[in-house]
């Protein structure tokens, strides 16, 4: 226990040493520097988390690779980034991190917008993801949540949103272990912030996440409120999430600290992929597919499958809607909106719910 003591107070000190300020400490002195960024929330977040001072450097779409979003749902104006929310996935910055301070300032721009900050997202978990399972890695994720998620929770699912909150929770997800700094939500694994601090929908909130030495720390508008340590994967990728609302970035700040290289499992490669949004796709033809024609069920109701890919949903006469083919086996067939159809014998199952028999 003494020696495990020691070496982290070494390790403690030589980063202080190196960067100017205690980086352990939960209220450290500011160092001085002439290069300040702007920020558009000043007068309320401390000099030392706003990214000032050596070591320190500006984040653009240039330093973050795809994981798993759409080739649109991320748009970038230099430092600023503007997140369409969909699909639910995230982006990577583009080199694994154990030690690190980073520091941006984000805004929801729907009422009950989620979002989040991911750190230490282990490669495993990404590669994972490039590879189209699962939407969001493992690893320590920082929310971003709106003031208004929780009224939309509880009116949605009929029971308490007590076990979350919109002012900056911190919590493993996966396989990952932390121990949560008090307050600590009901299910003992998410640290409740100690106070809040956070600002509604169409105005900026700023970060500041220290991660070291398997320790998160996060700020919100200028004052430390949670955070966990034991941590343990300790290092990985840090991650800007996408999950089901517009959200913006900007001000995004990294210092890296010792060590200054963390490198990826031995011989692992973790490709980065192109994926076009399902909308801006062609459909994909439907000639001599087996599910050609007219199907009918729910009395009314029918779907007439053509050559060049679209299926359109009528009830009697009426067009609902045209949707195209984005996906097809042999026996099966799905659509935009991920609408699955599956031919079994002579029925066509539709969207697991419904069975449908074709016209004659």
């Amino acid at each position: 226990m003494r020696s495990h003591c020691k070496l982290r107070l070494t390790c403690t000190a030589l980063l202080a040493l190196a960067f100017g300020h205690a980086l352990i400490a939960a209220d450290p002195t500011p160092a001085a520097s002439p290069a300040a960024p702007p920020a558009a929330n000043e007068k309320i977040v401390p000099e030392f988390s706003r990214g000032v001072g050596p070591g320190w450097f500006d984040l653009t779409g240039k330093d973050f690779l795809n994981v798993n979003c759409w080739d649109d749902t991320w748009v970038w104006k230099e430092g600023h980034a503007f997140c369409t929310g969909r699909p639910t996935g995230v982006i990577r910055y583009k080199e694994p991190l154990t030690n690190f301070e980073f520091s941006c300032e984000w805004m929801h721009k729907k009422k009950g917008g989620n979002s989040g900050i991911f750190v230490w997202a282990s490669p495993e978990s990404i590669l994972s993801l490039t590879k189209g399972k699962g939407s969001l890695p493992h690893g320590i994720e920082v929310q971003v949540l709106d003031l208004g998620y929780k009224e939309i929770y509880e009116a949605q699912f009929k029971k308490p949103g007590n076990w979350f909150t919109s002012h900056g929770d911190v919590f493993p997800v996966g396989p990952v272990k932390m121990k949560p700094f008090p307050p600590v939500a009901p299910d003992g694994q998410r640290a409740f912030p100690s106070k809040e601090t956070t600002l509604g929908i169409n105005n900026w909130n700023h970060y500041y996440i220290r991660a070291i030495d398997g320790e998160v720390r996060l700020w919100v508008n200028g004052e430390q409120v949670s955070g966990g340590n034991g941590i343990s994967p300790a290092s990985g990728f840090l991650c800007l999430e996408s999950e089901g609302a517009p959200v913006e970035f900007k001000n995004l700040r990294l210092r890296k600290l010792p060590p200054m290289e963390t490198k990826l499992p031995r011989d692992m490669e973790i490709p980065v992929p192109v994926i076009v949004n399902p909308a801006n796709r062609p459909a994909v033809k439907l000639d001599g597919h087996a599910i050609l024609g007219t199907w009918e069920y729910q009395g009314t109701y029918t779907r007439e499958f053509l050559a060049d890919g679209q299926c359109i949903l009528r009830d009697k006469t009426t067009v609902i809607w045209t949707r195209k083919c984005v996906e097809k086996t042999a026996a099966t067939v799905t659509l935009e909106g991920g609408l699955e159809h599956k031919l079994e014998g002579d029925k066509l199952k539709i969207e697991g719910r419904y069975e449908a028999t074709r016209r004659k």
